[in-house]
C-alpha cells in the first residue's frame, strides 16, 4: 500500500467521505454529513488517499470510562471503518484503524475499543490493536404491553436521565454533541430516545424494533420498559439487549481493562 497515504480527517473531506461511506454502509447522506460536521467535537478521522482522492477513512468516537479502579479514563471507540471496493485487499481497514487510535490517543484517549461487526473480525482486531472480548451481551424479547408511561425526550433530558440511573455503576460517559448525533441516528431509522417509567431506552427499527439501549432504575424490570416501549410505538414486540456475562461477544478492548459489568449500550451498531 506504499501509493496511499494516511492522514488526519479535514472539514473538506466531507463530500467525499460522505459518498464513500454511503456506497459501503447505503446508511443516508444526511445523516453521515451530520455526523462529520461534528467533527472533531466528539472525536477524529484518519483518511486514506490515492492521487488526492479519499478512498477509505475510520473514526475513533471519544468518550469517558466512568468508575474504573483506576479512576476514570478516556476512550477512542474505532468506528465505521470504510474501504471503497476496488481499494480492498491492501491492508487499508488495518492501516486506518491503527491511524485513527493513533489520532485518538495523541488526543488523550488512554483506552481504545471497538465493536467487531461480525464474529470473524475479533482475532482480527486483536491482531492489529491488541483488543479482545472484554464484554458481552444478551438479547431478549419483551411483547408489546402499556405498563409504563413513556414520552420521546431529546439528547440533553436523555444524557442527564442516563447519568443519573448510572451514578456509581462503571459506565461509559458519552460527550453531549456525540448523544446529539446519536439522536439524529435513532430516529433516522424509525426510532429515537425515550424515557419509560423512569428507565431510558434509545430504539430505532421501521419493521423490528431494537432497544439498543435499556437502563432502567432498580425495581423496574427492564422487559416492563420494552414492552411499554413497543406499545407506544405501535409495535408488537421489541428486542432489547442486557450485559450479560455468557452472553455474545460485543465490546473489544485492551485485556482487563473493563469490569464485566461495565455499561457500554450505545455503539450505534
Amino acid at each position: 500500500m506504499s501509493d496511499y497515504r494516511l492522514r488526519e480527517f479535514h472539514p473538506e473531506d466531507r463530500a467525499e467521505l460522505t459518498a464513500l461511506w454511503h456506497k459501503v454502509f447505503g446508511d443516508p447522506e444526511e445523516l453521515i454529513l451530520a455526523f462529520l460536521q461534528r467533527l472533531p467535537s466528539f472525536g477524529v478521522g484518519a483518511v486514506a488517499e490515492l492521487e488526492g482522492r479519499a478512498v477509505g477513512a475510520a473514526y475513533a468516537l471519544e468518550g469517558l470510562c466512568s468508575g474504573l479502579a483506576g479512576g476514570d479514563v478516556p476512550c477512542g471507540y474505532i468506528y465505521a471503518v470504510a474501504v471503497a471496493p476496488e481499494h480492498r485487499h491492501h491492508g487499508l481497514g488495518a492501516a486506518l484503524s491503527q491511524k485513527a487510535a493513533e489520532l485518538s490517543k495523541a488526543r488523550g484517549s488512554r483506552l481504545i475499543c471497538t465493536l467487531p461487526a461480525e464474529e470473524s473480525l475479533y482475532p482480527w482486531y486483536e491482531k492489529i490493536l491488541g483488543v479482545s472480548c472484554a464484554l458481552r451481551r444478551r438479547s431478549f424479547m419483551a411483547k408489546a404491553a402499556p405498563l409504563l408511561p413513556c414520552r420521546e425526550v431529546g439528547a440533553e433530558e436523555y444524557l442527564s436521565w442516563r447519568e443519573a440511573l448510572l451514578e456509581g455503576r462503571p459506565h461509559l460517559r458519552i460527550n453531549s454533541e456525540l448523544m446529539d448525533f446519536g439522536e439524529l441516528f435513532y430516529r433516522s431509522f424509525g426510532g429515537g430516545l425515550y424515557l419509560c417509567g423512569g428507565g431510558v431506552c434509545a430504539a430505532y427499527g421501521d419493521e423490528e424494533l431494537v432497544i439498543r439501549e435499556l437502563i432502567t432504575p432498580e425495581g423496574l424490570s427492564p422487559e416492563a420498559a420494552a414492552a411499554s416501549l413497543a406499545a407506544h410505538l405501535g409495535r408488537d414486540s421489541a428486542r432489547y439487549f442486557l450485559p450479560y456475562k455468557e452472553g455474545e461477544a460485543y465490546i473489544s478492548a485492551p485485556k482487563s481493562s473493563l469490569p464485566p459489568d461495565f455499561i457500554w449500550n450505545l455503539s450505534f451498531d
